[in-house]
């Protein structure tokens, strides 16, 4: 451990040189004068224009990316500022900033250090839409989004917006539940450099965490150039046993103002990272023995810790922005983008007993496991290895261009218009790594494979290719149209859209001879689909203070590319049709000078959903594959926000949701062999009047803060969870005479801490800030998330307890 938190330091101290150096150099802080414009009023550091007038480039961003200023807005916002970020990221993925909005359940799922799950309105991932300075980044053959790849940009975000329901943007027709638009820094006309260090130990029985980051601002340069730059590293041990992180975030920007009325920014980010993951979900009884820190998926081979679950993965992110004012009325953005990630995880393969099942005092028995391999004699599928390690690799290519043109009519209308197209490559294979002793692997091709063995040998060593070699290719284009009016009783919000989308596969395990190449035959026939949205709100103002909303839409949503071909085959499913949602929400909006109340009901009518089975997911390691047609859910609430502010130097704020979220029928399920295919079974799903699982139906929170004359800040929040249900696999649920609901979860309350020191030192001509955090202050014991078992009782749930206390450390540096 002492060596761990000394190895971490030495790396995270060159933050604290690379700002001594600047400071040496003279890297001062330089604002240019200039008039100030509350046009946007989204944040005061975001409308700042140089001597000329210009607005700054991060305001740009902002307007080009449907970002809205909640107190006039017909929809439900919640917006996390700079300052709020910089105080409470550290060790948490985005999803987890966002815990206190009510309607939201953010957790780190497995406990591993940056896999994080999130849910509005009890709506998953794939119905909640993720942008990035206004472009989709969810993926696009399931709607997951992995935010791991995401590790350490939190350092270079400019604020947070989550917007329920419809959401604003006109490219986001998965946002069922709502949407997160992320906003990154930028440059500004500001010189600055700051730096930080931050550090998370976990007890003596636990690991630790270190990070630090530098980040810089050139300010205006001559000729219209601008710079800024930020790199930061996270590594140690989280707070789960054997869940080591090592990451690297950056984050670049160049942008030149060509004149009065053309500006271009490039953006270049990403966070390569690797991480060991606990990815075995867990019983009641062995949390009881071996506690919340503990995973089953780990042990000692040669002295050294082996884990059964690790990944590793690298994102780059690289975006062009042109922003085009030909005129005071027209306001045109262009953007391009492309993105090439490359990663993986490890996997492991069985021809008996798992990997897992080898457990001695409660942790894998690698030795165990070697032997039973070594002992394996005869020849061909008979001398197999029984268990191998293996890395699952998958990567993308995702390329784009993005147009909008503005129109402002007058100085309360206007209108929009513009396009978007995609282009997603992904593909994904499996090599071995570790034979485990064992002399070689016998692939099954005659079993596995449609082709069947087609001349290839099935005795593979490490580093050969196993299972699957497969990728898909999505088109998508999206042409939309909308239209805002903003007057002294009314703002009035529409648009319409129209998406297109292409589709098609490539298999070279399941239908050609040579699997190194990808020849004729193993591409598959293209599938076409198209639909569209229609959203609008409108707002009226009951008085200066007081306002009525109301929004509303309706989707007819292409499903994802797995669907198309859920059979994991060439084979195109047959009669695909499209989602339907139709979403409505209402609210009353009431701000006061020391304060505010908002109360909103929504009403979400989900139909026709499919879901597909993922084979490569760890927790549900299963030998089949199966995909669910036709399901339809009502999800419906009411959410109430209360904040009050009885002096200066002390703020509170309520939080309500309750909701009512159900299944609405029984469906078909299709039942896959997951290495060809083939559709081996059909089978009944009994799901009506089911209560939705996997987030709670009732939450409430309390937040406050108090502000003092020398610069703390201490916050505390209270949050209660309760009325959640176990997630369950839809595919289980064969027994018409099993309606019960799914394990409830026990209620639980959670209470964290949170201050921070700000200190200007003028002589010196930088300011620092000290902060500190303490989650699960009262070290309460909870199930975050989980899976029914087959009688509906903690005896066989299966999942994740949350972290028991733990804290936070850290110092901010500005110049």
């Amino acid at each position: 451990m002492e060596t761990n938190i000394i190895s971490l330091s030495r790396r995270v101290v060159m933050v604290i040189i690379a700002l001594l150096i600047c400071r040496t150099h003279g890297f001062t802080k330089t604002v240019l004068n200039g008039p100030v414009s509350d046009s946007l009023n989204l944040y005061t550091d975001s409308v700042q224009r140089d001597s000329s007038g210009k607005t700054v480039i991060l305001n740009q961003i902002i307007m080009s990316a449907s970002y809205l200023k909640g107190t006039k807005s017909p929809m439900r916002i919640k917006s996390i500022d700079k300052q709020q970020i910089e105080s409470k990221a550290f060790g948490k993925t985005y999803p987890e900033l966002l815990k206190e909005i009510p309607g939201i359940y953010a957790t780190s799922e497995t406990g591993s250090y940056g896999d994080a799950k999130i849910n509005i309105r009890g709506f998953k991932q794939e119905n909640i839409s993720v942008l990035l300075n206004g472009i989709p980044v969810s993926g696009l053959v399931s709607g997951n989004m992995y935010w791991n790849n995401w590790l350490g940009l939190t350092d270079a975000t400019h604020s947070l917006q989550v917007q329920k329901g419809i959401g604003a943007s006109m490219l986001s027709d998965n946002s069922v539940g709502g949407s997160i638009n992320i906003i990154t820094t930028s440059t500004s006309e500001t010189k600055s450099i700051s730096g930080g260090l931050f550090f998370t130990p976990f007890g003596s029985d636990g690991g630790s965490l270190a990070k630090g980051f530098v980040s810089m601002n050139s300010g205006e340069l001559s000729g219209g150039w601008a710079l800024s730059a930020l790199v930061s590293y996270t590594g140690g041990s989280g707070y789960v046993e054997s869940t080591d992180v090592n990451s690297w975030a950056y984050m670049f920007n160049v942008s030149k103002r060509i004149n009065g009325n053309n500006d271009i920014v490039l953006t270049l980010l990403g966070s390569p990272e690797k991480h060991q993951q606990r990815s075995v979900r867990l019983s009641e009884s062995e949390v009881e023995k071996y506690g919340v820190r503990y995973s089953k998926n780990w042990g000692y081979l040669d002295g050294e810790k082996m884990n059964l679950s690790q990944n590793f993965y690298h994102k780059p992110y690289l975006t062009l922005n042109h922003f085009y004012t030909p005129d005071s009325g027209i306001e045109m953005t262009n953007t391009l983008y492309i993105s090439v990630g490359n990663g993986g995880g490890r996997w492991s393969e069985s021809k008996g007993k798992r990997i897992i099942s080898y457990q001695e005092e409660g942790h894998i028995d690698w030795g165990s496991v070697i032997s039973d391999n070594q002992a394996r004699t005869g020849t061909g599928a008979a001398g197999s290895a029984q268990n191998i390690l293996s890395d699952y690799l998958a990567g993308h290519t995702q390329a784009g261009v993005r147009h909008n043109t503005a129109y402002n009519i007058n100085d309360k209308t206007k209108l929009e218009a513009g396009f978007h197209y995609l282009y997603y490559s992904t593909w994904e294979k499996e090599k071995i790594t570790d034979l485990l002793g064992g002399k070689y692997w016998y692939e099954d091709y005659a079993s596995n494979s449609l082709a069947g063995t087609a001349g290839r040998n099935p005795i593979k060593q490490v580093g050969d290719y196993i299972r699957t070699r497969n990728g898909k290719v999505t088109n998508n284009a999206t042409v939309y149209l909308s239209g805002n009016y903003s007057g002294k009783k009314w703002n009035l919000r529409g648009g319409v859209s129209y998406m297109w989308n292409k589709y098609s596969r490539w298999d070279t395990y399941n239908y050609v001879q040579d699997p190194s190449s990808l020849a004729a035959g193993s591409e598959s026939d293209a599938a076409f689909a198209s639909g569209f949205s229609i959203k609008g709100g409108a707002l009226y103002k009951l008085s200066d203070r007081s306002s009525l909303y109301l929004n509303a839409a309706a989707y007819s949503r292409i499903p994802y590319s797995n669907v198309f071909f859920a059979s994991g085959s060439n084979e195109i499913t047959s009669d695909v049709k499209n989602e339907r949602n139709m979403l409505a929400e209402g609210g009353y909006r009431y701000i006061f000078a020391r304060g505010s109340v908002e109360l909103t009901g929504y009403y979400a009518y989900w139909k026709n959903k499919t879901i597909v089975s993922n084979p490569y997911t760890q927790q549900d390691n299963n030998d089949v594959a199966y995909m669910i047609r036709g399901l339809d859910a009502l999800h419906y609430g009411t959410e109430l926000t209360m904040t009050f502010n009885p002096a200066r130097w002390l703020s509170l704020e309520g939080n309500l949701s309750v909701g009512n979220w159900r299944w609405k029928n029984d469906v078909k399920a299709n039942i896959y062999d997951q290495y060809s295919g083939l559709k081996i079974d059909e089978i009944n799903v009994y799901s009506n009047g089911l209560p939705v699982g996997d987030a709670p139906q009732t939450q409430v929170g309390i937040i406050a803060g108090l502000k003092f004359r020398n610069g703390i800040l201490v916050n505390a929040d209270w949050t209660y969870n309760g009325r959640l249900y176990a997630d369950f696999d839809p595919a289980e649920r064969k027994n018409p005479d099993d309606r019960a609901s799914a394990f409830r979860l026990p209620d639980y309350n959670l209470v964290n801490l949170g201050a921070s020191w700000k200190r200007e030192l003028r002589r010196f001509g930088y300011n620092y800030t000290l902060f500190l955090s303490v989650n699960n202050l009262l070290d309460s014991k909870y199930i975050e998330r989980g899976k029914d078992g087959s009688d509906h009782t903690i005896s066989t749930f299966s999942g994740y307890w949350g972290f028991g206390i733990n804290g936070s450390i850290g110092v901010r540096v500005d110049l």
